[in-house]
């Protein structure tokens, strides 16, 4: 069956001609909220390629289209405080981020943070001096920070985008900036007790994480639907295993379960049930049980994956056969 993504209308100047496949159950979600939400606030004139949504009194949506083989469009979230803004992942690096969240900051500070170190969620890093990202995700962060990774990822030889079709120099200029390695727990201040605790729920990459704002009980997870073992030149493989994931991800239940108004995952719906990490939990524990059946195989990054779906979320939970550690 053709799997290619439906159209949704939108007046954002991208073609993808490599794109993810369509996941059914996001479809309509994103169709409804893009053509016809009045949360939408777009902005052209400061960032084509970015259209922010507003969630809360004091949250931002920011969608963030593909424009790498695959790779499905992106969320980055702003969360604005008293005093400072939070913004979380920065895309592939297509348009003006800091403009756009300059202009939805209001001339508060802004702090720049990463879920974790992966090509479309540190794109547009440079445009920040300073990024704070999970102290395990930190090494191969400094590794990519540096003029070729991301022109590598997005451009031919010639400097012709690989897979898509858009301006290429809107892409972001390359300048180094400083990285804050930041342990579990580690908790922003953005003014008048407006705090946001960075969780740290290993798995997909070892230093993956979570952002938890306490004060509207949101909480951002960046990509918690893979763990790859000791793949894609992992530095912590024991902690790319489902095993850390369901472990910490029961530990942040615990926690915070009961209070959670809302889930926004890197991609897809958002806004969901908190009891969609539940069944996250749910089928961690299914796979480590059994760690040999699994309801289909994937090929993902160009490695192929074993996949067990979870229940309600719209998506499978991809592992390797290293990544189960046996109880």
């Amino acid at each position: 069956m053709n799997m290619q993504p439906r159209p949704i209308k939108n007046d954002i100047p991208v073609v993808n001609h490599k794109p993810e496949n369509e996941k059914p159950s996001r479809w309509s979600f994103m169709k409804i909220l893009r053509e016809h939400s009045d949360l939408k606030e777009y902005y052209p004139e400061i960032n084509p390629y970015a259209e922010a949504y507003k969630f809360r009194d004091d949250v931002y949506c920011i969608f963030l289209p593909s424009v790498a083989s695959g790779l499905g469009d992106m969320w980055a979230y702003l969360i604005i405080g008293p005093e400072k803004v939070l913004l979380i992942d920065t895309g592939l690096g297509l348009g003006d981020l800091k403009g756009l969240c300059e202009k939805l900051a209001e001339g508060r500070e802004i702090i720049c943070a990463n879920t974790h170190n992966h090509v479309d969620h540190i794109g547009g890093n440079s445009q920040f001096d300073k990024v704070f990202i999970n102290e395990f995700d930190a090494p191969l962060l400094e590794e990519q920070n540096n003029p070729d990774y991301m022109k590598n990822w997005l451009l031919d030889e010639n400097g012709k985008p690989k897979t898509a079709e858009y301006d290429t120099s809107r892409l972001v200029e390359y300048h180094h900036y400083e990285i804050a390695a930041i342990p579990d727990g580690y908790t922003f201040d953005l003014g008048n007790g407006h705090a946001v605790e960075l969780i740290h729920l290993s798995g997909h990459t070892a230093g993956q994480s979570a952002f938890y704002d306490h004060s509207n009980h949101c909480l951002f997870i960046g990509d918690t639907t893979s763990a790859f073992g000791g793949a894609n030149n992992e530095r912590f493989p024991h902690l790319c295993t489902v095993n850390s994931f369901r472990d910490r991800l029961a530990k942040l239940l615990e926690r915070y379960g009961n209070e959670i108004s809302g889930v926004f995952p890197g991609h897809g719906a958002l806004d969901l049930h908190p009891m969609i990490l539940q069944y996250e939990l749910d089928t961690c524990n299914q796979i480590i049980a059994h760690p040999d059946w699994s309801s289909k195989t994937v090929m993902f990054g160009g490695m192929p994956l074993m996949a067990q779906f979870i229940y309600q979320f719209g998506s499978d939970f991809k592992y390797s056969a290293d990544a189960v550690i046996p109880e």
